[in-house]
């Protein structure tokens, strides 16, 4: 490891020490995985399916169509007949747990912010009256597009469009909005590996840009809407930092109290690095990286009529 890497792997251990030391441990590889049932095609009986082809899936107590499987499992499992006719999604749990934690109802229609590659749209359609789901980067979006067709999701509308801009042509649109936002992916690192492309100015530059796009995701929602704001990284600059920013800029912005029904997961920081955020801030939720959840934020904001 060459010194600049032994500096970073310093400055990010410092770091996560700051948030939470438990955190480390999850990011030495995982020993499970977890996928759902794909409800636009296939049923509770896929998981007698694969019990046929040898696998024995475990439950996941808060979702009855997610379970759990050994990441020696995986290779097996997207080579098998399941799998390739689409009868199930490989998807984290974590994500899985925000994108419910969005409350979909039959008559809602849906944005979805950064879309790619469309797991929480997915998630979505399965509830939602119309889904749109937007991605920038063409190769992407095309994957995305590829992918809704396959799961044979038909409420799905898809863009080709830069999130940032969406409030201007759809203004007070939709009934609920997802953000997953561009992050520094903090939670996608294995210290197994080492580290190679995190650094405090990748911090930074990703900052700026959520900033500009729940400036739009909020401005999207309609009065009385409820959106959700999310990353896969623990940076607070990333996380509190923005709905900090968020609140303090709309009055009309409240981050609603969540409690995930996971014990691996602890409430917003009600500070960072010398800066006091707004008390709202301690309804996010970061979960904890451990079995089959990876590192993950998310908070769920209403805005007031």
């Amino acid at each position: 490891m060459g010194k600049r890497s032994e500096k970073l792997l310093s400055q990010f251990l410092e770091r996560i020490g700051k948030i939470n030391p438990a955190i480390l441990k999850g990011l030495k590889g995982k020993g499970e995985f977890s996928f759902r049932i794909n409800r636009h095609i296939g049923d509770l009986d896929v998981v007698e399916e694969l019990k046929r082809e040898g696998f024995n899936p475990t439950p996941v107590e808060w979702y009855r169509y997610a379970f759990t499987l050994p990441i020696g499992d995986r290779k097996r499992l997207i080579n098998s007949p399941v799998y390739t006719s689409h009868k199930i999604y490989i998807q984290n749990l974590s994500s899985i747990l925000a994108a419910l934690s969005l409350e979909v109802g039959p008559e809602d229609w849906v944005l979805d912010l950064a879309a790619a590659p469309g797991g929480k749209s997915l998630i979505f359609s399965e509830t939602a009256k119309k889904v749109s789901a937007v991605e920038p980067v063409r190769g992407r979006f095309f994957r995305m597009k590829r992918n809704f067709k396959e799961q044979k999701a038909k409420n799905i509308q898809t863009y080709n469009k830069d999130g940032r801009f969406i409030y201007k042509s759809c203004p007070g649109w939709f009934d609920k909005v997802f953000l997953d936002a561009p992050c520094s992916s903090e939670a996608h690192i294995d210290l197994n590996e080492g580290i190679t492309w995190w650094s405090p100015r990748r911090i930074q530059r990703f900052s700026q840009l959520q900033k500009e796009l729940i400036l739009s995701a909020f401005g999207s929602l309609k009065p009385g809407g409820q959106m959700i704001y999310a990353t896969c990284t623990f940076a607070p600059e990333e996380n509190e930092g923005i709905l900090d920013f968020l609140v303090k800029k709309f009055p009309n912005a409240r981050i609603l109290p969540v409690t995930p029904p996971i014990p691996n997961w602890q409430p917003g920081l009600e500070r960072w690095e010398g800066v006091e955020f707004d008390p709202q801030v301690r309804h996010g939720v970061r979960i904890l990286p451990k079995g089959a959840y990876s590192g993950f934020f998310f908070a769920k904001i209403e805005k007031l009529g």
